[in-house]
């Protein structure tokens, strides 16, 4: 099946933002005393957004107050907003796919979890927003993944049809997604779920580089 357009995850999909989520996360545990939370972990914390990840981090018995949560979560935001580039990369491929796909006249579009502030900033300064038909981020109106309603949305902007969309994601909550939109899926395997955890969850069609997905679009 050749498909006419693309609905892409952000992080983990298309970018590798850990360092700075990172970054800015150890930032804030600086700032109240906690401990630094090793880098080489963050992929086990994000995808459900920066709340989430800070309840993660800190002390049962701090996290469970959601207005002091609020409150971290509030700065992280801030500041995550004010310099999300500074380490993020796109991952090694995805440039020349994007390029390719342009070629093909694939529409393209990005659905992220994170604020739509940052989700544009991100897109513009990594790959540009004039690639992409739409991007919708996690506070632009509608609910987080992965509920479908976001996608949805991203598919009626595109306006394309449901069968014509294959939606790129690398985490359950992206295949989660794709399942309540009634769309096709595929997961990528270079993000911050490994295939094991993936195949557990429950997705099951992969592509393990870029290039791969250039065969649904014949």
């Amino acid at each position: 099946m050749s498909f006419k357009g693309i609905i892409f995850d952000l992080d983990g999909t298309l970018v590798n933002t850990l360092y700075d989520i990172g970054f800015h996360i150890n930032n804030i545990l600086a700032r109240y005393s906690y401990p630094a939370f090793p880098m080489d972990k963050v992929n086990t914390i994000v995808g459900w957004g920066l709340k989430e990840a800070l309840r993660k981090v800190i002390p049962p018995e701090d996290s469970a107050d959601e207005t002091y949560l609020c409150r971290l979560t509030a700065e992280l935001i801030g500041e995550y907003n004010r310099e999300p580039v500074l380490k993020s990369v796109l991952y090694p491929g995805i440039h020349e796919l994007l390029d390719e796909l342009a070629t093909r006249g694939i529409l393209l579009s990005v659905f992220s979890n994170k604020s739509q502030p940052v989700t544009l900033q991100v897109v513009d300064r990594l790959m540009g927003l004039k690639r992409f038909s739409t991007v919708l981020g996690s506070d632009a109106g509608f609910p987080r993944k992965p509920d479908p309603a976001g996608a949805l949305e991203v598919i009626r902007r595109m306006g394309l049809e449901k069968e014509d969309i294959l939606y790129i994601g690398d985490t359950i909550l992206d295949h989660q997604v794709a399942v309540g939109a009634g769309i096709a899926d595929i997961t990528v395997t270079w993000g911050f779920r490994s295939r094991e955890q993936l195949s557990e969850q429950g997705a099951s069609n992969f592509v393990d580089v870029p290039a791969e997905i250039l065969r649904y679009f014949n």
